[in-house]
């Protein structure tokens, strides 16, 4: 196993889902890919009062945001040393997770399925992804 797949998220469950994928990507030296997805920026609240034209800056604070929170969860070193690639993907999460893994050299794939969205997602990729999937509840 030489590339971990974990589904980004900004609640509880993700940190306990980033230790558990480190610990994981440590015994295999495996690197490890963390991917949010953000289903339409379009239709969110925040972005009612965003031009189009500024998007790419929205992109850019939701990625330092996402390597913040992750830097908190495993120390920067750390993160050199899986190889830990962070990535913001825009569209459908089941879509865009897919993709990712099936574009990447990605082995096992690990996602949250506490919701009826997120198990439709875990679903998708159980039904589809070329590599391993891990559901985690």
């Amino acid at each position: 196993m030489r590339d971990i797949l974990l589904h980004g998220s900004t609640d509880e469950a993700f940190d306990r889902s980033v230790a558990f994928a480190a610990r994981l990507a440590r015994s295999f030296e495996a690197r490890l890919h963390v991917v949010y997805t953000v289903a339409d920026p379009l239709s969110a609240g925040w972005t009612s009062e965003v031009s189009a034209e500024r998007m790419p800056e929205v992109h850019q604070a939701m990625e330092a945001e996402a390597r913040e929170r992750l830097a908190r969860l495993i120390p920067l070193e750390e993160q050199a040393q899986l190889g830990v690639e962070i990535v913001l993907r825009t569209g459908p999460p089941a879509k865009e997770l897919l993709a990712y893994a099936n574009e990447q050299p990605i082995d096992l794939v690990i996602v949250q399925a506490r919701s009826d969205n997120e198990s439709d997602v875990a679903r998708e990729l159980v039904d589809h992804a070329r590599s391993a999937v891990l559901v985690l509840r």
